[in-house]
């Protein structure tokens, strides 16, 4: 007999359903059978224990379709073949296109792409489900022609080639229902069983089948619908209209009595859901006439605000109205799209929440080992690939031993033939341009030591894979690799490790794990076993086949709010039920794909009479469907909310539901008061308080009047925290950092006048950002040194540039060249192709750099003294000191190049510096404390130069020297002369010369000088980089004022973050390395910017002469 029950949401249809088991438990009757969807099976049981007792499992069950083919397995005694996971059935499809691909017409390519057999593989599930056999298909490709003909084909060989494949000792579980349909008959089941079926719209095809043998067996089957009526009604129950009509139909062909009961009177107490319930789909213009309703319509300013919303609105619920968390479900339309905003909101709020979150199994080591080994033995040993692979922390390096290699691959970016090579790894740990002693040669030997340990295993692996030809043999390589690696105790070791620390859920992850791991991996050997396949195949189809599998999550306690999408809302006592998302780009969801065929083939199929669904208004009628049983569930209260903009900015209008529920409620949508949201909770009404201590409104002054009264002392401590500065070093931290005495180079001095906080963390802390050594400026710059100190002091050897030709000079530079690439470089051996390319060209740029320092010094006096000339190493030139004892500052630093012209008995010295950027000399910056590295060396020559050059001083100047080559922008149609005089403009020099006419001279033979900062206007030189004897002993005096003031500041602890401003183009904060450490923010905490605005050379010299204070 058939019965069908129809009745919208709230009828009481489950509940007379129950109620009729219930009778039969009480009076002995046994054989009752609850059939739901596998998702709600769980609750469906709870729900009939509370009505049935104890005594329940004795005479009555609860199964899903999948739960009625396991007993009636049980009763046959069959099903000896296990069932393949879903790792195990891809592996099935790929030996079935392996097999197929040279008669594939569409699909040919499936046997080396693992993506193509998993699209496939979904195909057969479809087909499948549908109850299409591999005949149907082949008969159909007959009658078509074109692409769907093809396509149809193919189908038909590879479902037909699958099944033959997986029949080899296995089988597969979607063939389950439709064998559960054809046993039936010759089972016991439905003889003495009344078998009632509850919470369907509508049924596939394999439950159709279950469902009319059960009725052919003469089982009493009752099966509940959500429809208003057979005859016609709305559109939102066709699915289950035509579903009970089909049944029906059936029954009458068979000679099977069949009835029809209706359920019309609405059994939910409250009356405005159940208003909602009946109108919500209607077109009817009905309002609810009743007082409080309980459907509650909100919108929000974006997504997480929704979530804070639902998490406060949680809050208030149960401590108003009593409820436990588990009565409060929220429910997403695309509920991964909200997944982490509302995790992070309900964490924030501290509700509980449970998401039935599945893990991806690539984000925990094991699995991500495995990928990444992969993707580094084929892809070349990328360094991001190498990286991943350390940090799985199972590769036998400890963490500290990790870093340490880490950080020499990213330094050097080290790839490919690097790490294969035998010889070792000789580029230095520091980047370019380190020396190389005894505690760097230890560094070294332990990185090669740490990179052979790390590589062996995979060395091993990839050639066991390049030689492996088969599947099997390929499973075995991986199986020896994670062998080597020693994975097994590892993994045994940290799952016992947080199992003692009390993370019962992780040390179980870990297990998963390697039982998922080794499974799939006898699956391969198994299955593919002699299959015929590469590395890169069988890689591709590994990691896919991992994929596959996850980890689920149980939730630690019962009572928690559960989130998901509207699909997943199958609970029965739902109380309050909040939906968020609520806008009409996701209320109906947009069609999805269709899989292996589009709509208008689905539509040619059906013709056919292949039912795939996916056709006409069925999946509409589907999702409306959705929507109508997602939002009847609750008893208590509704609210649905909409966000104002998405994620990217765009305006969001309400979905259909939202405005229905204005328009049956006559409300508006309420504008969620964000401050009001947030006093629900601790956390976010104690941000509010904070918000209060610098201004904000009256829900900030509120919430800290309640932190005032509930908790003063921590609203003492944020009033603390708000007032705190970031203050100074004692010192003994000052000592501690420092040093006992105070040493500042150039540099250093830089950093400091630029902003104090950036001192601190550069030198104080050794605070510095993981960078790849590149040939950036600060290493171009290293380069250039380099190759123009050896040229030019080899070039001094054989009589200076004046005695040399062109030729030679070129030759000089490019042995000085060779031996940087030999002696910095290690001959390019860990170095890309494109690298070396690069450098090569850059040697052109240096050969114009010291091709224009010749050039320069063969038409002046002034020759090369010293080169590298180190302020404080040599006792000749002692460094510069300022003060006594605990206040004594000592200056340390490289100059250049230093050259001199003796004249009358007194050596004449200029400082030179090479510059590879674009930096010139400032006055202003002196003023400002930056920029002073060569005055400084200037002035210490001044003092203590005739110690090591054996005549009296005369400060002649400094000199900044373009060393780059420079591009020129220029028309086509330039003379050679032309770019020649461009090209000198632009490397002219920069800094200041003593205003004599002899040095002047001296410096450049030329009343047009070409190098040096200086016009002639009627024979007398003039210029802002002139200064005169006076000039630069006031500069002296002001730069040791400046010197002093900074050594005083840094002795007492300043550690403020004060950084300088020019502009938004020009500041310390710019590119600043540190800027997330510091969350400087100007006019806060009483820091501010130092604005430096430029001065004019003359202001700064006026200031000087005036006497004018220094700043």
């Amino acid at each position: 007999m058939l019965q069908i029950v129809l009745g919208k949401a709230g009828t009481g249809k489950t509940a007379a359903v129950m109620a009729r088991i219930k009778d039969a438990v009480d009076r002995g009757i046994g054989g009752r059978l609850l059939i739901v969807p596998e998702q709600y099976s769980h609750e469906a049981e709870r729900e009939l224990c509370r009505i049935c007792g104890d005594s329940l499992s004795l005479y009555a069950e609860v199964l899903s379709f999948t739960g009625l083919a396991r007993k009636l397995n049980a009763e046959l005694g069959g099903g000896a073949a296990p069932y393949l996971d879903k790792g195990g059935r891809l592996l099935c499809m790929a030996l079935a296109s392996d097999g197929l691909y040279s008669r594939l017409r569409v699909y040919s390519s499936a046997r080396r792409k693992a993506e193509l057999q998993t699209m496939l593989l979904s195909a057969v599930d479809e087909l499948k489900t549908a109850c299409i056999s591999s005949e149907q298909l082949m008969e159909a490709s007959q009658s078509c022609v074109g692409a769907l003909g093809d396509k149809l084909y193919d189908l038909a060989l590879i479902l037909e080639a699958y099944d033959a494949v997986v029949a080899n000792g296995h089988a597969d579980p979607t063939d389950r229902l439709t064998l559960l349909a054809e046993q039936i008959g010759q089972s016991s089941m439905g003889e003495k069983n009344e078998i009632f079926i509850d919470g369907f719209t509508d049924f596939t095809a394999q439950e159709r089948r279950i469902i009319e043998a059960l009725l052919l067996k003469g089982a009493a089957v009752t099966v509940c619908l959500g429809c208003d009526e057979l005859g016609g009604g709305s559109e939102i129950f066709e699915l289950s209209r035509m579903t009970a009509r089909g049944l029906l139909a059936f029954a009458k062909e068979n000679g099977i009595k069949c009835e029809v009961k209706e359920f019309t009177q609405t059994k939910n107490g409250n009356l405005s859901l159940g208003f909602f319930a009946d109108n919500m789909f209607s077109y009817s213009s009905k309002k609810f006439e009743g007082d409080s309703p309980c459907v509650y319509i909100k919108t929000a300013p974006n997504m997480q605000a929704e979530c804070e919303l639902a998490a406060s609105r949680a809050i208030a619920l149960v401590r108003d109205t009593g409820c436990r968390w588990r009565d409060i479900a929220v429910a997403v339309r695309g509920f991964d799209d909200y997944r982490l905003s509302l995790e992070s909101a309900f964490a924030r709020y501290g509700v509980p929440l449970y998401t039935a979150r599945k893990t991806d199994l690539f984000a925990k080591p094991l699995p991500a080992l495995i990928a990444s080994a992969y993707e580094i033995i084929g892809g070349g040993w990328e360094v991001s690939d190498v990286l991943s692979y350390l940090r799985t922390d199972l590769t036998g390096l400890t963490l500290d031993e990790c870093d340490e290699l880490e950080n020499y691959i990213l330094m050097w970016q080290l790839r490919g033939s690097a790490w294969t090579q035998e010889d070792d790894w000789r580029l230095h740990p520091d980047g370019f341009g380190g020396e190389y002693d005894d505690e760097v040669n230890e560094r070294l030997h332990r990185i090669n030591a740490l990179r052979r340990e790390a590589s062996a295993p995979l060395l091993a692996f990839a050639e066991k894979t390049e030689t492996a030809e088969t599947a099997g043999a390929q499973a075995r390589a991986l199986a020896e690799l994670l062998q080597n690696l020693n994975l097994a105790e590892k993994l045994g070791e940290k799952s016992q490790a947080l199992a003692e620390g009390g993370r019962q859920a992780a040390a179980q992850e870990y297990a998963q794990l390697w039982d998922i791991i080794v499974s799939a991996l006898e699956q391969c050997d198994a299955i593919l076993g002699d299959t015929q396949t590469d590395r890169e195949s069988f890689a591709r189809l590994f990691t896919l086949m991992l994929s596959k599998y996850d980890i689920g999550t149980i939730p630690t306690a019962l009572d928690r709010v559960t989130a998901g999408d509207f699909d997943r809302m199958r609970r029965r006592n739902i109380k309050h039920l909040i939906v968020l998302g609520a806008s009409d780009a996701r209320l109906p969801q947009a069609e999805s794909e269709t899989g292996m065929f589009s709509p208008d083939e689905r539509r040619r199929l059906l013709e056919m009479d292949i039912d795939l669904g996916g056709t006409g208004d069925s999946e509409l009628w589907r999702e409306f469907s959705l929507i109508y049983n997602c939002l009847t569930l609750p008893s208590e209260t509704l609210c649905l909310c909409y966000p104002a903009f998405d994620t990217a900015g765009e305006p969001q209008r309400p979905a259909f539901v939202v405005n229905r529920a204005c328009a049956i409620f006559d409300a508006r949508p309420e504008q969620t008061d964000m401050a009001k949201v947030r006093m629900n909770a601790k956390t976010p009404a104690l941000e509010l308080a904070a918000n209060a201590l610098h201004g904000g409104g009256v829900a900030e002054a509120s919430a800290a009047q309640l932190f005032n009264e509930l908790e003063p002392e921590r609203m003492q401590a944020l009033h603390r925290a708000s007032e705190m500065t970031r203050g100074s070093l004692s010192r003994r931290s000052v000592r501690a950092l420092y040093g006992e005495s105070l040493r500042l180079s150039a540099s250093r001095i830089d950093k400091f006048a630029s902003c104090r906080f950036a001192y601190f963390m550069q030198y104080g802390l050794k605070a510095k950002t993981r960078e790849p050594a590149g040939f950036t400026p600060p290493e171009m710059g290293v380069f250039m040194h380099y190759i123009l100190e050896n040229t030019a002091h080899e070039v001094m050897t054989l009589g200076g540039f004046k005695k040399i030709d062109d030729e030679t000079l070129e030759r000089i530079t490019d042995k000085f060249i060779a031996e940087y690439v030999h002696e910095k470089l290690n001959d390019f051996k860990e170095k890309s192709k494109r690298f070396e390319y690069l450098f090569r060209r850059l040697t052109k740029n240096v050969r114009q750099v010291v091709q224009d320092m010749a050039n320069e010094l063969r038409s002046s006096d002034f020759v090369p003294l010293s080169f590298e000339l180190d302020f404080g190493k040599t006792s000749e030139l002692p460094p510069l000191r300022l003060g006594e004892g605990e206040d004594s500052l000592v200056l340390t630093g490289i100059a250049d190049r230093v050259d001199g012209w003796l004249h009358e008995g007194k050596l004449y010295l200029r400082v030179v510096d090479y510059k590879t950027g674009r930096k010139s000399f400032s006055l202003s910056d002196v003023w400002y404390g930056m920029g002073l590295q060569m005055l400084l060396y200037l002035f210490t020559l001044g003092e203590n130069g005739k110690l090591l050059y054996g005549h009296d001083i005369v400060p002649a100047g400094v000199l900044y020297i373009p060393a780059r080559d420079v591009m020129l922008s220029s028309s086509t149609d330039m003379s050679d002369e032309a770019i020649a005089a461009e090209r000198a403009k632009q490397i002219k020099r920069s800094g200041l010369i003593l205003n004599d006419p002899a040095v002047i001279n001296a410096m450049e033979h030329s009343d047009a000088p070409r190098y040096i900062p200086v016009k002639f206007k009627d024979g007398t030189a003039q210029g802002d980089a002139l200064a005169s004897a006076e000039r630069l002993g006031l500069l002296a005096q002001h730069i040791e004022k400046t010197l002093r003031s900074m050594a005083a500041e840094l002795k007492h602890g300043s550690i403020a973050a004060d950084p300088y401003y020019r502009g938004q183009q020009e500041n310390a904060c710019l590119n600043c390395d540190y800027f997330d450490a510091c969350h400087f923010a100007d006019g806060e905490n009483g820091e501010t910017v130092r604005k430096m605005p430029k001065l004019a050379a003359t202001k700064v010299w006026s200031i000087l002469e005036g006497g004018e204070g220094n700043g």
